[in-house]
């Protein structure tokens, strides 16, 4: 059997670029004879590289090694970029290394990382990576977090992507509970090891039972990307005793720059009002809706919304850079069978898109009801009102 230092110098002989051209559509058992050792490995390349290109396109493009499961785990360029953007300092210690996109990132911010993953496989392909692409400050260590941190340690900051256990329904869980490793057991010790912890936490992670479970919790972010929530970042700060800060944050294609940002230290403030008609019509942002902060975003720009707990808000004023799906208004009006289908014969509407929410019935039967086609620049957006009322809005759409 080839030693670590063996294995990972085979690794770097293979002109991986070369190899994805000539071998591809090839799978395991075709490549078994040209590559005895790696055949399993350099399969998983041909069906993970296409992926990987738009996910990690810096590790893409030097052609690094990936795995199924750690290029799904991983992540994206865009994300890793951002978090790398909000830290620096002398000594980072990542306790779930992974393929290792995190620290990459990180890599340009602290002089130093330390990553601990347990699957020490899995540590040498990103060893070969790093080498790939030339980063020479990062150390692997092939431990689990709660032996590692037993250590004499002292770091700037410590991150913490945590292994969600799939539960007996077969789904991942979204609590810190069944976290590997388990955050909430070993918090008080990472406190000891640094004054700051960044963890990267799944989409669905609920804010309430963050805010409830964490101590010395400063911030949650929830990070979309195209309109989609893709992770809750959370930072614990040691000593720090506030309401945490919440912020909903939409990022550019390569984390390098915020496209919009809305952030308030509560999830609740006073109602803005409600209305059933205006001039403009704004949809929530995913990111906002995720974050409880609709309610507050519509209070400070002066927005109305169609009922408490709606993420639909309209004005009578231009909305300057909107958080969410801009339209202008057309009409409103209450909700029946016979109201919508004359409404859509009188103004010749053919196709349209539909969006429900708090609403019996879904889209596609909307549109198979009333003979309509998706698409085009009418949109409908059906929902209740404040005292329940179905409500339709057309809309068409500005931005």
């Amino acid at each position: 059997m080839n030693s670590p230092e063996e294995y990972k110098n085979n690794l770097l002989k293979i002109d991986l670029q070369s190899f994805l051209k000539e071998y591809y559509g090839y799978n395991a058992i075709k490549l078994n004879k040209n590559f005895p050792g790696t055949y399993k490995l350099l399969a998983a390349q041909l069906a993970l590289y296409d992926k990987a290109k738009k996910k990690l396109p810096l590790m893409a493009s030097a052609f690094c090694y990936f795995t199924s499961k750690s290029l799904e785990q991983a992540s994206s360029e865009a994300l890793a970029n951002y978090k790398a953007s909000l830290v620096q300092g002398d000594l980072l210690i990542d306790l779930t290394g992974g393929l290792g996109s995190d620290e990459i990132a990180f890599s340009g911010r602290f002089k130093n990382i330390i990553s601990v993953d347990k699957d020490s496989e899995l540590n040498l392909l990103a060893e070969v990576n790093f080498i790939k692409l030339g980063i020479n400050n990062i150390k692997r260590i092939s431990s689990d977090a709660e032996g590692f941190i037993t250590g004499d340690l002292k770091a700037d900051l410590v991150y913490i992507d945590a292994d969600r256990k799939p539960g007996s329904s077969g789904k991942k869980s979204v609590t810190l509970h069944d976290s590997s490793p388990n955050v909430l057991k070993i918090i008080n010790r990472l406190f000891d090891i640094s004054p700051e912890i960044m963890m990267k936490l799944s989409p669905m992670a609920d804010i309430s039972y963050l805010i409830k479970n964490l101590p010395c919790l400063a911030e949650i972010q929830v990070i979309s990307h195209k309109n989609e929530v893709k992770e809750l970042l959370v930072i614990l700060k040691r000593g720090y005793s506030k309401n945490p800060l919440i912020s909903a944050i939409e990022l550019s294609s390569t984390g390098n720059e915020k496209l919009n940002q809305f952030s308030e230290p509560s999830q609740k403030i006073n109602e803005s009002g409600f209305a059933e008609s205006g001039l403009y019509f704004l949809e929530a942002a995913n990111a906002l809706i995720k974050s409880g902060l609709v309610n507050n975003y519509a209070y400070q720009n002066g927005l109305k919304l169609v009922s408490s707990s709606s993420v639909f808000m309209i004005t009578d004023k231009p909305i300057q850079n909107p958080f969410g799906r801009y339209f202008k208004l057309v009409n409103s009006f209450s909700f029946s069978k016979s109201a919508f289908k004359n409404y859509l014969s009188e103004n010749n509407i053919k196709s349209a898109n539909i969006t429900c929410r708090s609403f019996p019935a879904k889209p596609d039967e909307i549109l198979k009801n009333f003979g309509l086609k998706d698409g085009s620049n009418d949109y409908f957006f059906f929902t209740a009102g404040e005292n329940k009322k179905k409500l339709v809005f057309h809309c068409q759409k500005l931005q």
